[in-house]
């Protein structure tokens, strides 16, 4: 897959790959051409259970719900992305039976015979309502941080994604959700279908991050659609590594789950950025900027109200270094913004910085907060157009949504 990106691509879409070759750096598997680590180790890793007295691990999970959100985990679960628990969610038996997932669950078995949920959002909704029982276990009995990932226009996705993040919600955790939005070809009644499912996810999740699939296809050149579906997964496992890695490495200066948590709080709306670089002059500046920028979730950190930044680096790491990439995040944020700072040494990097950031209060078209859809202004690409004259997409998320948040 990597191979063919990198020639038929957009620039956009090359850098990306650029990206996930340097931070998923493992083997790569022979059919999909995907990075990724040894398979039984990347199982035993995901599916370890964070010790008791271990507070400051915190327990990470992301969960794949209808057959975009189970292909997604599935993908992740092959990168072997640490520190987190990996749950597969979907009312289509054999669909489910081909991912491969440390734990998956079968929903409404009773209601639909394993058969799916047929594209409609309210049999998913009553199959994640019937055995909410099963998805609460599967969360664990404390999750603090869990990632939906999910389609919004099927059924599935749409109607059960809303349901899961309502169980997270209510024992405790912070809700992330990660969907995708159909085609602009697939018409406005798949549109009518994802824009209530966006409303019903928003009640429960903290955050909402929208990626539009003919944004991928933009980026991913020519290539095949299950591939350039591929780049949004890959963008979900960056968020969730840099956050597990905030969390779960042993830093100079301590960053705990609870700076994340209050940071999330405060600012409503949250993302995670992560930048390398080997460049021997420039190496802090060109790492960060790497982080502040992310072609699936555009994201301004001019304004935004707090950050964690975590620095990474061989033993040559400057605290000079150090200080410059911290100067470059507070340049671009509010004067009264709360910043807190890691840095720690990992040999494994040789002469390569790495930079992890949590931002949070952030301004995007493409990332929604449950009170602040009216505070945040529109932006809408002009690269949308109506279909037969007739269909404006933008304008039937306008109606779910109050503004058009569509990443195109």
């Amino acid at each position: 897959m990597f191979e063919g990106m990198q020639e038929t691509g957009s620039p956009q879409g090359r850098e990306m790959v650029d990206l996930f070759r340097r931070i998923f750096n493992g083997p790569t598997d022979d059919e999909s051409g995907m990075p990724m680590m040894d398979a039984a180790r990347a199982i035993d890793s995901l599916d370890t259970p964070v010790k008791s007295e271990d507070y400051s691990a915190g327990n990470i999970v992301i969960v794949g719900v209808g057959g975009c959100g189970s292909n997604t985990v599935h993908n992740l679960n092959k990168l072997g992305v640490e520190g987190v628990r990996l749950v597969a969610i979907n009312t289509d038996k054999v669909h489910l039976d081909g991912v491969e997932a440390p734990h998956k669950i079968l929903i409404g078995e009773n209601i639909t015979n394993g058969l799916g949920a047929g594209g409609r959002p309210e049999v998913a909704r009553a199959c994640a309502e019937q055995d909410s029982h099963k998805i609460s276990d599967a969360l664990g009995s404390r999750p603090d941080l869990v990632f939906i990932a999910a389609g919004m226009g099927g059924g599935t996705g749409t109607g059960a994604a809303p349901i899961v993040a309502k169980i997270a919600k209510d024992k405790g955790a912070k809700v992330i959700g990660f969907v995708t939005l159909p085609f602009k070809t697939e018409g406005r009644h798949k549109y009518k279908i994802a824009q209530e499912g966006i409303r019903q996810l928003r009640k429960w999740a903290d955050t909402v991050v929208l990626i539009s699939n003919d944004k991928l296809l933009h980026l991913a050149g020519e290539l095949p659609i299950d591939k350039a579906f591929v780049m949004a997964d890959y963008t979900l496992a960056i968020m969730v590594k840099g956050i597990a890695e905030i969390i779960r490495k042993r830093t100079m200066v301590n960053v705990d789950l609870n700076d994340i948590r209050t940071l999330m709080s405060a600012g409503g709306v949250a993302a995670v950025g992560i930048g390398e670089s080997s460049d021997p002059k420039r190496r802090a500046e060109e790492a960060v900027k790497m982080a502040l920028r992310n072609q699936l979730i555009e994201i301004s950190p001019d304004g935004a109200k707090g950050a964690l930044v975590v620095v990474y680096g061989g033993k040559n790491l400057k605290l000079t270094e150090v200080h410059q990439i911290t100067e470059i995040v507070a340049s671009r944020m509010s004067s009264d913004a709360i910043i807190k700072i890691g840095a720690d040494m990992d040999e494994q990097l040789g002469d390569s910085v790495r930079v992890i950031l949590l931002l949070t209060g952030i301004k995007s078209p493409d990332v929604l907060g449950p009170e602040r859809i009216g505070q945040i202004q529109p932006v809408i690409s002009t690269g949308i157009t109506a279909m037969d004259g007739q269909y404006d997409p933008v304008s039937v998320i306008e109606d779910a949504l109050g503004r058009a948040y569509v990443l195109y």
